[in-house]
């Protein structure tokens, strides 16, 4: 799928009916407003990376990024930049032999993406890979995010219209940024799931919010007490950062493989699929799997998964 977007410089983002749709349209709305892209397509392949002997001529592009980044044995989630202008960045997620998801962002004219674009796009990768790799590529549920101990707050009217906001931080996260208003205007992701939300809360007891949980956040809502014009309390809370393999590594004394294996770990793959990606055997991964479920005083993947990624709320 195409989408097209007009972008102001200030992180609003508006495609045309052709847009993506799900989960991956979802991603690439999130990314091209990051990246401050003009222009997005997706590709889905559910089987991996398609031979190029066996491709249309659309996915002969899609079908050789894929290869080379296989040959080159780069792991998923991985961006890639055009370097020939850097008028285009490709995002994959998934497994180099499926279901892989990828999404191209373009921007027009000569100027290309800025490296502080390129850096806020990759620092959002680091941050929720696991997540959306799994959002996007495997069942397509929604991830399951904590919540942030500081949402982003701001009043609007009746027409989505920003009339306070806060102050921009300078620590914001590439998501933090995408959801605080600018110049007076609500985000554009934001104005369908605000409008629903006002609509409810129509029916909702007075007195009472009513809330919505986004791909990469959890948006609530509430009428402000007072006034003859109807004016709405917004949070929006974006996902948490989750604790980074080098801070595991730190805090329960891994090895380096044992750091390699918790990644892979983290993005669900098996024995088997990290012995291949780390070219050792799947019992050896096993063998690190169990070192990592006794160093961690997990009983098994799943708590192990939440002992390391919550470690960083307890800290």
């Amino acid at each position: 799928m195409i989408g097209e977007a007009a972008s102001t410089g200030e992180l609003e983002f508006l495609t045309s009916a052709g847009r993506a749709s799900g989960a991956l349209g979802y991603a690439a709305d999130v990314f091209a407003a990051i990246a401050g892209a003009d222009r997005y397509e997706t590709r889905s392949f559910a089987a991996g990376a398609p031979p190029l002997r066996d491709c249309a001529d659309a996915d002969r592009e899609w079908a050789a990024l894929l290869r080379d980044m296989q040959l080159r044995d780069e792991r998923l989630p991985a961006l890639v930049v055009q370097s020939r202008g850097a008028r285009a960045m490709f995002l994959a997620f998934g497994r180099h032999v499926g279901p892989i998801s990828v999404i191209r962002l373009e921007v027009h004219g000569g100027r290309g993406f800025r490296p502080a674009q390129i850096a806020a796009t990759r620092r959002f990768i680091d941050e929720h890979d696991a997540a959306i790799t799994h959002w996007l590529a495997d069942d397509g549920a929604l991830p399951e995010w904590r919540r942030t101990s500081a949402p982003v707050t701001f009043v609007i009217d009746g027409q989505l219209r920003a009339v306070l906001a806060e102050e921009e931080a300078a620590e914001d996260s590439p998501l933090r940024a995408l959801y605080r208003p600018r110049n007076g205007r609500t985000p554009a992701l934001l104005a369908g799931t605000l409008g629903a939300l006002i609509e409810e809360l129509e029916s909702t007891p007075r007195g009472e919010a009513v809330t919505r949980a986004l791909p990469f956040a959890s948006v609530r809502v509430a009428r402000l007490a007072g006034g003859a014009a109807p004016f709405f309390l917004v949070a929006v809370e974006p996902a948490r950062r989750r604790s980074t393999v080098l801070r595991a590594i730190a805090h329960y004394g891994l090895s380096r493989r044992e750091g390699e294996v918790l990644s892979e770990a983290l993005r669900g793959s098996s024995s088997t699929e990290i012995g291949a990606t780390l070219s050792i055997s799947s019992s050896t991964a096993t063998f690190h799997l169990k070192q990592l479920l006794r160093k961690t005083n997990s009983r098994n993947r799943t708590e192990l998964t939440a002992r390391v990624l919550g470690w960083e709320e307890g800290s």
